[in-house]
């Protein structure tokens, strides 16, 4: 069962693709710095980042269902677009890669600002979406590139 749209879908669609369009537009320009664009439909954008700490790559979907109105969604994806899970030595933990979520399930997440899950998690209640919505340093393609980033800082290890 999935949750109602906040955000009309067209909006919503609207709004991601006009985010994530550099991307798709110019590819290549991205590749060179270690994102490559697998897959765009609305409201998943599957990509492929360098893992250079690990000397591996790593699939990411960003999901921009409600986009603006609420952050991006995020999770890593096997070849087939299913969730990756701990325990395969694949996912990356630690530095705010999470691999359980708050209830003990097997769900990667990301705890950092613009991503839906750090918006929605209870200790992050006094930095809202709304106030970073806007700044450019939060825009979907910053946050995949700042992502990359972040995987690839000393301490991010594999689950």
């Amino acid at each position: 069962m999935s949750a109602a749209a906040i955000v009309h879908p067209k909006l919503a669609k609207a709004s991601f693709e006009k985010a994530i369009r550099p991307l798709l537009t110019a590819p290549g320009k991205f590749e060179k710095v270690g994102v490559k664009l697998l897959a765009f439909s609305f409201p998943y954008l599957d990509v492929e980042l360098d893992w250079h700490l690990h000397q591996t790559k790593i699939q990411l979907r960003v999901d921009g269902t409600d986009f603006p109105y609420r952050p991006v969604g995020g999770w890593w994806i096997d070849a087939n677009g299913a969730p990756l899970l701990q325990g395969f030595q694949k996912v990356p933990a630690n530095n705010g890669f999470h691999t359980s979520d708050q209830d003990g399930r097997s769900r990667c997440w990301f705890c950092f600002k613009g991503w839906g899950d750090y918006h929605d998690h209870s200790s992050h209640q006094d930095i809202s979406w709304a106030s970073l919505r806007r700044d450019p340093g939060f825009s979907v393609l910053q946050l995949v590139m700042q992502l990359m980033t972040d995987l690839n800082r000393t301490g991010v290890s594999k689950a």
